[in-house]
């Protein structure tokens, strides 16, 4: 008899997972996602942004056949970033190994379309704007409420939190099962920006294999990356108690606030751009720290919902698709006991997830005396270890895009590097 596992979000990771689990042919699955279906509407474009994947993501989706190469499909490969500064030349940053740079909306829909056109409704039940309020862990029921009608309860064999950094099962869980659980908003706020990388009337063009990045001060800067059809998608971010976007009050404003603080992106937006930037939200971004990723034998926090982070070194993706093919692996290690593949899964995973959220809150530093001193490093150890590779690894943030080595590694060989970012900020004094 197959066993009912209740997946609650269906973002990339619970996709995926959704992917791996029917695959075993032991599994009935049902995905409830609180976002309305990306199939029936236009997904508004400030709810989606720019995500780059590197083999740690990449070889999760590479197990589903004929995903990853969809995937590159709908991409663009950078081999590269480009900094732009006030004065002076902009920074070039190469890269050995290309990033595969896809818009959030758009990889959510490919892994949708792959999965619901592999398995029939038999196997697979999939439902959009449906918001988990209620989890019973003794009867083994979760409740949903959907955007229109009465809420409803169905019973599960296993329960899956692919919910998010917001996880309403992972707060029942804090609040009824002793979850311990760390949640900090990180000190920058962010609104999207969409763009084109062309300007013929300017005779601007900005390269197509780019990441490109502007630095106004160490306080606000901007973040762009190429997709398909010439766009940029990507975002400027800002301190929250210090929001320069705060007096803006119309589309003129805007134009103008882009042109004088950063010009070369402010000439590639057009007046429509302007006035839908202007209505945006500002975002947050919520961390998540957890001691444990599963309670008992039945319910799993996976991505996000467990290990929620910063997303300054493009990570948090990556993380939650490995999370994916690890838990894959214990399933086969232990023939499908969740008994034994959850607190697994939890002891390996927990020590890498506590080293990714070091990671990424301290790799790249605000200070600007270690900002030189970064660039420096990173150029120094790729020479060494070009000339050394045996002996001489690559610098924190190459080791993070080009290998897989687990976090709490790469943790324990630039712990030196990480101890002087935090004492560099005011608020671990």
């Amino acid at each position: 008899m197959l066993q009912k596992v209740v997946i609650v979000g269906a973002g990339p990771t619970g996709l995926l997972l959704a992917h791996y689990l029917l695959r075993r042919g032991k599994y009935r699955v049902e995905l409830y996602e609180r976002r309305s279906d990306p199939r029936l509407v236009d997904v508004s474009q400030d709810r989606t942004f720019p995500i780059s994947l590197q083999e740690r993501g990449r070889k999760a989706l590479r197990k589903i056949a004929g995903l990853e190469e969809a995937i590159i499909s709908a991409s663009v490969f950078c081999n590269g970033s480009k900094i732009y500064r006030q004065r002076g030349k902009a920074l070039e940053i190469s890269r050995t190994i290309p990033l595969l740079t896809i818009d959030r909306n758009r990889l959510v829909m490919i892994l949708l379309q792959h999965l619901t056109q592999t398995y029939n409704s038999d196997q697979l039940t999939v439902k959009f704007s449906c918001q988990c309020v209620e989890v019973d862990r003794s009867a083994k029921t979760v409740t949903l409420k959907p955007e229109q009608g009465e809420a409803f309860s169905l019973t599960y064999d296993r329960l899956v939190a692919a919910d998010g950094a917001r996880s309403p099962i992972r707060d029942y869980l804090v609040q009824d099962a002793g979850l311990q659980c760390d949640q900090n908003y990180v000190p920058d706020a962010y609104k999207s920006v969409f763009l084109t990388r062309l300007n013929p009337a300017l005779g601007l063009e900005l390269e197509p294999d780019k990441i490109h990045g502007w630095n106004r001060d160490n306080k606000t800067r901007m973040l762009m990356v190429p997709q398909p059809g010439d766009q940029l998608n990507g975002v400027i971010i800002f301190e929250q108690e210090q929001n320069p976007l705060s007096s803006l009050r119309t589309k003129e404003e805007v134009l103008t606030f882009f042109q004088e603080n950063f010009p070369l992106f402010g000439q590639l937006m057009s007046p429509e751009e302007a006035e839908a930037f202007w209505h945006r939200l500002v975002g947050r971004v919520l961390t998540v720290q957890c001691d444990r990723f599963h309670e008992g034998d039945s319910i799993l926090l996976i991505g996000d919902a467990a290990h929620a982070v910063s997303p300054s070194i493009g990570q948090g993706c990556n993380a939650s698709l490995e999370d994916v093919l690890i838990f894959e692996r214990l399933l086969e290690q232990y023939e499908d006991d969740w008994a034994l593949v959850l607190p697994t899964f939890s002891e390996q995973r927990v020590p890498d997830a506590h080293a990714l959220r070091e990671l990424s809150d301290y790799s790249f530093p605000r200070a600007k005396r270690l900002v030189a001193e970064y660039f420096l490093r990173l150029k120094i150890r790729r020479f060494l270890h070009r000339c050394f590779p045996q002996w001489v690894k690559p610098f924190v943030f190459d080791l993070l895009l080009d290998h897989d080595l687990p976090y709490s590694q790469v943790l324990r060989l630039h712990q030196g590097w990480i101890n002087k970012v935090k004492r560099s900020l005011p608020q671990s004094s």
